[in-house]
């Protein structure tokens, strides 16, 4: 009996598929009912934990009071800025000025 490779690559995919077939078919009964209902039971247990922890989390108008309050916080150092840059103009004529003067 000569296979060419061409039958030997299909018998070996149709054993292939049986294998795959009897380990479905037989892995299906090893699923019990305490088995789902343990699992069932811990999703249950981690829903709850995150509907607890959400209740704490902050709320759509809780995160709108905060994002208001930092626009406050940076007008106010947008104008801290302008008037750094003001004074540090300011000093660095005076610096000028007493450069200029010693030199006179």
């Amino acid at each position: 009996m000569n296979l060419s490779p061409e039958d030997l690559k299909l018998l070996l995919q149709v054993v292939n598929l049986g294998a795959v077939v009897w380990l479905a078919l037989s892995g299906r009964n090893r699923v019990t009912k305490e088995a789902l209902d343990t699992k069932l039971a811990s999703f249950g247990d981690r829903l709850t934990a995150i509907e607890r922890d959400q209740r704490h989390a902050p709320t759509h108008d809780d995160l709108k009071r905060i994002h208001s309050r930092l626009d406050n916080v940076c007008e106010n150092v947008s104008e801290l800025a302008g008037e750094f840059k003001g004074k540090g103009h300011t000093l660095d004529l005076m610096q000028e000025y007493l450069l200029k003067e010693r030199r006179t």
